[in-house]
């Protein structure tokens, strides 16, 4: 008997429900891990799962497929984004808030992983990565790898904090001074 569609759409709403109360996106891992833990015994979760797959194999689920999806599906991409309750800002909202007005984005550059996209303004156009300052070495690890190749076009990373957990100041300078030392420009967007 295999998970099915219904079921796995309950209880990935449910986690996302979850996720989003604990401000999941800005949560250390210690905190995190907690919540997996939480949700591998939870009847509504783990217990479902069980039926379908061991205990081990529910967390690897929950963790390494769901929450994986959770990071983009806030931003609107991927087969779980329908189940975000309180999407964060779209791509072009981002573009906007951290280049300023003007620059447009092109949807069909879309890649994932990070997540990221071509930027453009007049004659000028960026790669677009975002994400929570957690993953910024995947971000500068995109730019870098993309330039290493051959690719010319500029980089921005565009670090997301919220309103309730901003990026701490001193965090911030850091983050800039790491982006001057690679030649990348690195920005910063609260709420998001």
């Amino acid at each position: 008997m295999a998970l099915t569609r219904e079921l796995e759409t309950k209880i990935v709403r449910l986690m996302f429900e979850q996720a989003e109360a604990a401000g999941w996106m800005y949560l250390p891992d210690r905190q995190r891990t907690e919540i997996y833990n939480r949700w591998v015994q939870n009847p509504e979760v783990g217990g479902r799962l069980q039926d379908f797959m061991t205990a081990e194999e529910a967390r690897v689920w929950l963790k390494d497929g769901v929450m994986k999806e959770y990071a983009r599906a806030i931003y609107g991409v991927g087969k779980y984004a329908p189940l975000v309750g309180n999407p964060a800002a779209g791509p072009r909202q981002l573009v906007q808030r951290a280049l300023g007005p003007g620059w447009e984005v092109d949807p069909s550059t879309r890649e994932i992983k990070p997540l990221r996209l071509l930027a453009r303004k007049g004659e000028d156009t960026v790669h677009f990565t975002w994400g929570p300052a957690r993953d910024l070495k995947h971000l500068i690890w995109a730019a870098l790898t993309a330039e290493a190749a051959g690719d010319v076009t500029p980089w921005v990373l565009c670090l997301v904090g919220s309103f309730e957990r901003p990026i701490p100041a001193d965090e911030r300078a850091m983050h800039l001074r790491l982006g001057e030392r690679c030649g990348l420009q690195i920005v910063h967007v609260n709420g998001g």
